[in-house]
């Protein structure tokens, strides 16, 4: 699934390629994993724009984006998370 975040100026299309969101159920001794839970995201970044000071809108070119994406790797999975997690509670609410 494609998402759309915004970090650091940046507004990014990253694809989610896998995310595993299992949530914790204490009562289970069979494993720590069971009863912790897990969360996993594994994402790929597909584009990128920016906005210089007077608003005009600036594609990020494949090279600029590669030092962006490994210096704030952290910070997009949380942005995702956020979106992820938004979504969740949407459809619970609709549902």
């Amino acid at each position: 699934m494609t998402y759309e975040v915004i970090v650091e100026g940046f507004v990014l299309q990253v694809e989610v390629t896998h995310c595993e969101n299992t949530p914790p159920c204490p009562g289970t001794w069979s494993s720590d994993w069971d009863a912790q839970g897990c969360r996993e995201l594994e994402f790929k970044v597909l584009s990128g724009i920016c906005y210089d000071d007077d608003g005009a809108r600036m594609d990020v070119s494949r090279s600029d984006l590669a030092p962006f994406i490994w210096l704030n790797s952290q910070a997009i999975e949380t942005a995702l998370w956020v979106e992820i997690d938004a979504i969740n509670r949407r459809q619970r609410w609709v549902a």
